[in-house]
């Protein structure tokens, strides 16, 4: 089958390689006549009709994530998920909030399309809020007092990787990150980097910055990520994220993910193209080598299928139960044990059981 890694020019390094350890096609156009796609950080202007092709990460999906105002809206929706979303309110509605004592300084503003620490404003008095607004921000959320913050990668339902945010102050370590950042920038770009100035001018802007930056955790303000047990963190956090991707739509995602000073865990947001550095790289690898087999093999009959039909066969309605006025038709009959234990020894899926508990439940 031919598949395809279909990524973005914000997620093309770690997608390249991705697909060159794949041994699949790739790029930033749109593909055709392909069996499998997988999105990476894919980015379309609107949604795209792929027919019957296989996906993972369909780009639609991964357009949909990129609002992170409308993706908080539909986590905040899910019965599951409202108490892990901290409170927030578009920008037209922020100061009234705040007056309405509905929503508490500080808040964080964002813009709906944002990547890392950018589109960001931090307000700690109204003034500050409509300052933002007149500079961009879209909508505000309350600040999380963080405890500890996580980013988890969540594949077909499971977490297959785990890191933590540590603190990483030092000057070097700044200086490196902030290298390869403009080295990746000027290579996309074909300039020639003199790393001589380029070492001087950071040597002298590491002078200026806080480290690390107790506001924005990221790893160009003395942040780096540490991997971890998954035994070592939250179960409620972990239920969380997974939870946060399949609401979202999407087959797999890194949740980023925090805990306050009282251990509630909190749903930052959740990246489609994350960069993967060694462990992390491996660990999406070897997921998508195996899903990417499972989803060449042969469908498989209908095992549920075959089963009801000769539990049906098998199987009498009782007198004064439905379907005991038609005897003949055995799509009428209420399920007897006998019957239904068949039907469930068959179950291998959830959208199998559910069709074994509609026959059940006479819902057919």
């Amino acid at each position: 089958m031919s598949k395809y890694l279909w990524y973005s020019g914000a997620t093309d390094t770690t997608g390249m390689a991705l697909a060159e350890a794949l041994e699949i096609e790739s790029g930033k156009d749109r593909p055709r006549n392909k069996d499998i796609i997988i999105g990476w950080g894919t980015k379309t202007s609107e949604d795209v009709n792929l027919g019957n092709t296989k996906t993972l990460n369909h780009p639609n999906a991964v357009r949909k994530n990129r609002n992170k105002l409308r993706v908080l809206e539909m986590l905040k929706a899910d019965r599951g998920l409202s108490s892990n979303i901290a409170k927030f309110y578009p920008a037209n509605r922020a100061l009234r909030a705040v007056d309405r004592g509905e929503i508490a300084l500080p808040l964080i503003g964002r813009k709906k399309h944002h990547q890392g620490g950018k589109g960001l404003w931090i307000c700690l008095v109204k003034s500050h809020i409509e300052k933002a607004i007149s500079d961009g921000a879209e909508y505000f959320q309350s600040y999380i007092d963080i405890k500890a913050e996580y980013r988890l990668h969540v594949f077909a339902g499971s977490i297959i990787y785990a890191v933590k945010k540590i603190e990483n102050p030092t000057e070097a370590g700044w200086i490196n990150q902030r290298r390869e950042k403009i080295q990746e920038h000027a290579g996309k770009h074909n300039v020639n980097l003199d790393n001589t100035t380029a070492d001087y001018v950071l040597g002298r802007l590491v002078k200026e910055a806080t480290l690390p930056d107790q506001i924005v955790r990221s790893n160009t303000r003395g942040w780096k990520f540490s991997g971890i047990a998954l035994n070592t963190m939250p179960t409620s956090l972990r239920n969380a994220a997974i939870k946060a991707v399949e609401v979202i739509g999407l087959d797999f995602g890194a949740v980023d993910c925090a805990t306050d000073m009282n251990d509630h865990p909190f749903i930052i947001e959740v990246n489609t193209g994350p960069g993967l550095q060694e462990t992390s790289f491996n660990k999406y690898k070897e997921a998508f080598q195996n899903k990417l087999a499972e989803m060449e093999r042969p469908v498989r009959p209908n095992r549920v299928g075959r089963a009801v039909t000769e539990a049906r066969q098998a199987i009498r309605p009782f007198p004064g139960t439905v379907g005991a006025d038609n005897a003949n038709n055995p799509d009428n009959a209420a399920v007897n044990d006998e019957g239904l234990v068949q039907m469930m020894n068959a179950v291998r899926t959830p959208a199998e059981a559910r069709r074994v508990m509609d026959i059940a439940m006479e819902r057919n």
